[in-house]
């Protein structure tokens, strides 16, 4: 096993769902809202930063939108992407609460993925968009995996320390009124659907971002990477490290991409034995999953992280 290319992979993958996790908080945390779509914005991200920087369709090409715009446009238009998405979905689903919201948001993140299943002329298809336009592809004597493992620990720090200074304002405080006491809250004049709206709307820009990030990584977007497995790993990875605390959101997704990029790496003599250890990675998951629900050890490590 090749393990420092297991912890470039760790890093890289773990800090670009972390960010993902990251808006899961603000939004379910803070805001109350229980959002099992969440996967869908990640996808609008990557699938509109891969058709801004596509060349134009070509051969057996069935995709008819290809902007060949540079790859700083394309991250930018991966925010707004998802930023309209949530705006497109936000109106009509924040009128619900508790578990009619996450339904609501997991129907609506399927028939995304079954949009861009289907409608060959977005993105192929099933087949997906290759060759996703990377920003340099010669870095000199720097390798690049070296490059993405930075630029993705920056994105997330980035977005860790917008949303601490977010939720430690008067505004984040309204947040925590609203979510604890909405009555109360609305007494003293504070909107709760107002502020759950616009909370929904920030989360949804840096989830953008990381998906245009997990495009130039993986240097493809395909429908089969953002199913609705990715929302459940978020998802973990949130309980896992504890509600309400950014670095319990960031260790709870390090904790689970580690195990799970460990699992994979590990050699097999075959295909029944590789088949085996992806089965007994969702059982080793499940295990870990409950015992950090009777213990929570990243909870308390990251609240004592959170008092310094």
């Amino acid at each position: 096993m090749n393990w420092l290319q297991v912890i470039l992979t760790v890093v890289t993958i773990g800090s670009i769902f972390s960010v993902v996790t990251l808006a899961l908080n603000l939004q379910y945390a803070r805001g109350g809202m229980i959002n099992f779509g969440v996967v869908a914005y990640f996808a609008a991200g990557a699938y509109i930063y891969a058709i801004f920087t596509h060349p134009a369709p070509e051969g057996l090409d069935q995709y008819i939108i290809g902007l060949d715009w540079p790859w700083w446009a394309g991250f930018i238009a991966a925010g707004i992407a998802s930023l309209l998405f949530a705006v497109l979905t936000g109106w009509p689903t924040l009128r619900l609460r508790g578990e009619y919201l996450a339904v609501t948001t997991f129907a609506f993140a399927e028939v995304l993925y079954s949009f861009l299943l289907n409608e060959r002329r977005i993105g192929n298809g099933a087949v997906g968009l290759s060759n996703i336009e990377r920003p340099i592809r010669d870095w000199g004597t720097i390798d690049e995996k070296y490059i993405f493992a930075i630029v993705a620990v920056a994105l997330m720090f980035l977005t860790a320390w917008i949303f601490r200074k977010l939720l430690n304002s008067p505004y984040g405080r309204a947040l925590d009124a609203i979510r604890d006491d909405e009555g109360a809250a609305q007494a003293i004049g504070k909107s709760a659907k107002r502020m759950r709206l616009q909370v929904f709307l920030l989360s949804a820009i840096p989830i953008g971002f990381a998906g245009a990030l997990y495009a130039m990584y993986m240097t493809l977007v395909s429908p089969r990477l953002f199913t609705a497995e990715v929302s459940f790993i978020v998802w973990i990875a949130l309980v896992l490290g504890g509600e309400r605390t950014i670095w319990g959101a960031m260790a709870g997704t390090f904790g689970l991409i580690l195990l799970e990029e460990v699992i994979t790496s590990l050699p097999f003599e075959s295909v029944s034995a590789a088949q085996n250890a992806a089965a007994m990675n969702h059982v080793v998951t499940g295990l870990l999953f409950i015992a950090v629900l009777r213990w929570q050890p990243f909870e308390w490590i990251s609240k004592k992280l959170e008092k310094k």
